[in-house]
Parts: C-alpha cells; structure tokens; sequence
C-alpha cells in the first residue's frame, strides 16, 4: 500500500472513530437529559400541585427551604464529582477516596451550621425553626452523584437514566402525595425519595461501575487535597450563586415575591439540566485527550444553538407556561422567566468550558471565575431586589452569567 493509500486509510478511521464517539456522546447525553428531563416533569408536576395547595407565601418559604437543601447537595457535589468522574476514567480510586473524605467533612461542618443559625436567629424566621430538622437530609443525598459518577466514568448513563426514570417517578409521586399530611410527611416523603435513587444507582453501578474504594493499597491521596479543596470552593460558590438570589428575596422582598422567583427559576433550571448532562457525558472523553479544547471547539456550534433556541422558545411561550397550569395570580413571574430564559446562552458556554478545565487538570481556575461571578450576582442583586424584586433578581443573573461566560472563553482556545 502507498504512503497515500496508508495517510487516506488512517484519516477515514479517524473520521469514522470520531462519528462514532459523536454517536456515543448524543445518545448518552439524550438519554441522561431524557431522564432529567422527566425528573423535572416530575418536579413541575409537584411545584404545580404544591403552589396550588400552599399558596405564594406558604410556597416560597417551601422553596426557601429546599433551596437551602439544594445549595447543601449542590456545593459539595457539582464540582467534586467532576473530580470524582475525571479520577474513576483513569483509575485513580486514592484520589476518589481523598475527595469523598472530604464531601463527609462537608456535609458535617454544614449540619453545625443550620443548628448555629437557627439557635442564634441568623436563619431567616421563615424557615428557622425546620432548618435544623432538615439538614442530615444532606447525608442520604451523597448517594445518589456517587454511584451516578461510577456509571458515567464506565459510559453508562443509559443505566443510570433507566434508573432515574424509575426511582424518580416512584419518588417524587409519593413524595407530593405525602404533602397532603402536612410538612412532617413531605419532608419524610423527600428522604424517601432520595434513598431510593441512592439504591437505585448504586444496583446499576455495582457491576459495572470501577470501584470508589481501593482494594489495596494507598487509600487516600494527600495530594489530591488542594485541588479538591479548590473544587469544593468552587462547589460553594456555584451554590451560592444559584441560591443567592431566592434567599435574598425572601429577606428583602417576602415570601410572595420569592415564591414567584422560585416558580420561574424551576423552569430556567429545566434547561440546565441538559447543559449538565451534557457535560457528564463530555467528561470522561476530554480526561482522555490530550487536547480538550480542541475536541470542545469542534462541539462549539451544536452547544449554542441549543440554548439559543430555548431561550427565544421561552421568550414566546412563557406567559402561556406560567397562566395556564398556574393561574392568573402567577403572572408577575412571566417577566422573571423570560429575563431567566436569556441566561440559558452564556450559562451553556460556562458549562462547556469549565468541563475543559476540569479535564485537563485546571479545575483551580474555576475557583477564579466562580468567585468573580458569585461577586457580581450578589452585589447586583443587593442592587436591583430592593427596587425591581424578582425581576431585578434575573437581571442580575443573565449579567453575572454571563461575565462569566467570556471568562471562560479562552479556555476553547486550540493549543
């Protein structure tokens, strides 16, 4: 065979292996963000029942308090189990241990703080005296991205969507049911739900998902404790950025305004979730490469059309979305929404681009980035809640968004 014949051959091949890891990569995100996707089905049907039942006030302090919940899951498990994806793909477990010790220490230290800030009245009165009570609810939740990390770094999110698919439609259901008893049975209902994902997942994962322990051996890696200390810092800030703004509502402006915020963000965090699964899926591929960004360049177009469409969809469609299963007395968070919908764009580039970093071994920088864009949310919402309520709070998200997303630009540069 010529050298030209041999130079067409191995080029077809890397066209061929490269359609097909696309292939790979579009059915595994669809089915993960099909999973998700019905997960928030399941959850729009709770917020619409629940909204219903409580009332604004009555609503906003529920979702006051499961934003609490949330900001606990979110800070030690958004970046940590990118970590923790990144080091199972390449078989790193000492790493995995090291980072897992350190979700625990989290998750612990933050149990003492909800019974500080209820003891001492720091908590808003809204929500002060469940805080304590609700907290642990944060152990039960480290199951469910544990075993959900070991099934994306095996490539096999189609179990894990399986098994969402399932767990979440028994949990969620039974978890709103529960809500006619009163608040002791919703929150019972919700630590029901999230053991039943956490067994869900790890029956998928305990075959053919790579160990979280090492069999023998180091059993942690102090090394790996900087940068997971960076990516739990990082974690906090995301939380605290996506969080921020409903608890300041809820100071600044009261629980009705706040329960009108909490309605549209359901629905702008709806679009997230297929960013997030997404970048699941990307992950594992990029930790292989030894040039991430050139990969991610060529996934460029596809990831900001996407949300592009979504947020013009959202600007058509969103007085219709919140009228007609909500009410009349919603509307006021027709406008948030659409303001919401528009942070969807540079929200995607962020995701795409701290995926980047992670994968090749810079997560540090999101700490940077994150803490630039957690300044910015607060100050503008401290800016623009006490005049505009709602509206100014997704104001102050799409500009923090996306100050965030041109910092992320250069991490798509080829190299």
């Amino acid at each position: 065979m010529s050298l030209r014949a041999r130079i067409e051959t191995m080029a077809m091949r890397r066209a061929g292996g490269y359609a097909r890891w696309r292939e790979r990569l579009a059915v595994q995100s669809a089915l993960w963000g099909m999973a998700l996707a019905w997960s928030r089905f399941l959850g729009f049907f709770q917020t619409l029942l629940l909204a219903g039942w409580l009332g604004p006030a009555d609503f906003g302090r529920f979702s006051a308090l499961q934003s609490g919940l949330r900001f606990g899951h979110e800070s030690g498990e958004s970046g940590l189990s990118m970590l923790i994806i990144r080091d199972l793909t390449r078989g790193d477990t000492p790493r995995v241990s090291t980072y897992m010790i350190l979700r625990g220490l989290w998750i612990a230290g933050l149990c003492g703080l909800a019974g500080l800030a209820a003891w001492g009245a720091v908590a808003p009165p809204a929500i002060r005296p469940e805080l304590p009570a609700l907290t642990p609810l944060l152990f039960l939740m480290v199951l469910i991205p544990l075993q959900g990390a070991r099934l994306a770094a095996a490539g096999r999110l189609d179990r894990a969507a399986a098994v969402v698919f399932l767990t979440r439609t028994v949990g969620l259901t039974g978890m709103t049911l529960a809500a006619r008893w009163g608040w002791t049975a919703l929150w019972l209902g919700f630590a029901g739900a999230m053991a039943l994902d956490g067994l869900g997942l790890w029956l998928a994962a305990r075959r053919v998902g790579p160990p979280l322990w090492p069999a023998a051996g180091r059993r942690w890696a102090p090394e790996a404790m900087g940068e997971g200390l960076q990516m739990l810092a990082f974690g906090i800030l995301g939380s605290l950025y996506a969080r921020a703004d409903s608890l300041l509502l809820l100071s600044l402006r009261g629980s009705v305004e706040a329960g009108f915020y909490s309605l549209a963000y359901r629905f702008y965090e709806a679009g997230l979730l297929l960013s997030n699964a997404l970048a699941v899926a990307l992950l594992p591929r990029l930790a292989r490469e030894e040039a991430p960004a050139h990969r991610a360049r060529r996934l460029l177009g596809a990831y900001l059309a996407l949300p592009l469409g979504m947020a013009i969809g959202m600007a058509l469609l969103a007085e219709p979305l919140i009228r007609l299963p909500f009410g009349l007395r919603y509307l006021p968070a027709v406008p948030m929404l659409r303001w919401l919908g528009l942070s969807w764009i540079p929200a995607f580039l962020s995701s795409l681009g701290a995926t980047v970093w992670i994968s090749a071994g810079r997560s540090g920088r999101l700490l940077i980035v994150f803490a630039m864009g957690a300044a910015l949310n607060l100050s503008w919402n401290l800016i623009l809640i006490p005049r505009w309520g709602g509206v100014g709070a997704a104001i102050a998200m799409l500009v923090s968004t996306a100050a965030m997303a041109l910092a992320f630009l250069p991490s798509l540069r080829s190299r």
